[in-house]
């Protein structure tokens, strides 16, 4: 039987992304009711939420800025998708625009 990515709290049991409290960010898959391979390409891809944890990538990479959790986002499915070392370039070429960006942001005078 396939699993459907839907997500539910492990703890709570409430479903969704929403973290209404602290520990709804460890949630679980859930099974498909209806049989079959239910992924959802667009919201849920099989390469963001086949984590052993069942946490989805988004999960943790929305609380990051955008350089980071893009950096995250490809090292997360470098061996999910298409060419892992693709991936991984591109995960280090948003670490040195992150390193670009605060070395500036250190070497520019507050006014």
């Amino acid at each position: 039987m396939g699993e459907d990515r839907a997500a539910i709290c492990g703890i709570c049991g409430s479903r969704g992304y929403q973290a209404h409290a602290p520990h709804c960010f460890y949630v679980r898959p859930q099974p498909n009711p209806a049989g079959g391979d239910a992924t959802d390409p667009v919201n849920h891809p099989r390469h963001y939420t086949s984590h052993p944890s069942g946490v989805e990538c988004i999960q943790v990479t929305e609380h990051m800025g955008f350089n980071l959790g893009n950096a995250v986002k490809y090292i997360w499915r470098a061996d999910l998708k298409n060419d892992a070392m693709e991936d991984l370039r591109k995960a280090a070429w948003y670490v040195q625009r992150e390193i670009e960006r605060r070395e500036k942001a250190a070497s520019t005078p507050v006014t």
